[in-house]
């Protein structure tokens, strides 16, 4: 086994060997030709923009938050995993995609036709094949973007940074307007319950009954001293009052419970629609941006030492593979004609 294998490994110098003047003239013309080739390819440059996703947006809950301190609460706390993908999501919007497209007419600028058929979805293709965004390792993301011009691919990364603020700003606002229009409606409804309950407590008032404890005590002790005296008169007319009392106090009792849970259900919605209003009138920005897009002075595309080297490579192992088969197909003709001797 040791043998053949080196038989085999000798034969393949050997072949190498025979071939090298070829091989070395096809190499060097493939080095140069790929090298000015290079030279005509249209080179490229990349801004990045690397941010941070924060906790939360919500301006009501970091600015007026009463309670204990929250670590997701605060203004400056850095997004964790579900923020920075969500954000990731936001960022992969095609409302973004469209904003460029619109303010650079990239479909020129890519030399698209806009007659053809599918030329949308090409358009889209080639926007997202110069668009990069990826997590980093440290929870951040980058955001680049390339292109033939620097001054472009800088622009458009730092349009995509005040795209995704007025996106995000944009989709709570909606939410925060809803939430505002529901509470809104709780609180007119609240008011309507409010008002008939007041409207019954003064029905009641009306017939005499302001306070029911108080009057049942006081009720009880002018009774009690009516029956001590012996006056019968007013035990008659306390029995009235009695009756008046015995209708009319159980619902003052629930009329004022009613009236009071119903203020502090109405308190509750009116703060929280507080907190919408704040949410929905007021925007911060959405991100920590750590790298500011820059005009890059280096071209990012092509390599051109990369795309020569690869080049000459590939072209040596088709190289190679072409002799080879040269050399099997002249050999079956000579193996013919020595069996044919034989």
């Amino acid at each position: 086994m040791e043998n053949s294998q080196q038989y085999n490994s000798f034969s393949l110098v050997r072949f190498l060997w025979k071939w090298r003047k070829w091989l070395l003239i096809i190499c060097g013309v493939t080095f140069v030709l790929s090298a000015v080739c290079s030279c005509f390819i249209k080179p490229k440059f990349k801004s990045t923009a690397t941010i941070y996703a924060p906790r939360t947006n919500s301006t009501a809950k970091i600015l007026l938050n009463e309670q204990n301190y929250n670590e997701r609460l605060d203004i400056k706390a850095y997004a964790i995993e579900a923020e920075t993908e969500q954000m990731m999501q936001l960022l992969d919007a095609q409302e973004i995609k469209d904003s460029l497209i619109a303010k650079y007419n990239l479909a020129e600028a890519y030399g698209i036709d806009t007659k053809a058929k599918g030329w949308k979805t090409r358009l889209n293709k080639t926007l997202m094949g110069n668009m990069t965004i990826k997590r980093t390792d440290y929870g951040a993301i980058d955001i680049s973007v390339a292109d033939w011009d620097a001054q472009r691919a800088c622009n458009m990364t730092m349009d995509i940074l005040r795209y995704i603020d007025t996106l995000k700003n944009r989709v709570e606002r909606e939410r925060s307007l809803a939430a505002y229009r529901i509470l809104q409606h709780q609180v007119d409804s609240v008011d309507g319950e409010i008002q008939r309950c007041e409207d019954s407590l003064r029905v009641c008032m009306e017939h005499g009954v302001f306070d029911f404890e108080y009057q049942s005590e006081r009720l009880m002790q002018q009774y009690a001293i009516a029956v001590a005296q012996g006056n019968t008169a007013a035990l008659n007319r306390l029995k009235s009052e009695q009756e008046i009392l015995a209708e009319w106090g159980p619902k003052v009792v629930i009329l004022r419970e009613l009236i009071e849970n119903f203020s502090k259900y109405q308190s509750m919605c009116r703060q929280k629609m507080m907190d919408a209003r704040v949410d929905m009138e007021n925007e911060i920005p959405v991100k920590f941006v750590v790298n500011s897009p820059q005009v890059a002075d280096k071209k990012f595309y092509p390599k051109r030492s990369l795309v020569v080297l690869v080049s000459t490579f590939c072209v040596l192992v088709i190289s190679v593979f072409v002799l080879l088969m040269i050399e099997k197909i002249e050999e079956k003709p000579s193996v013919k004609a020595e069996e044919s001797v034989e």
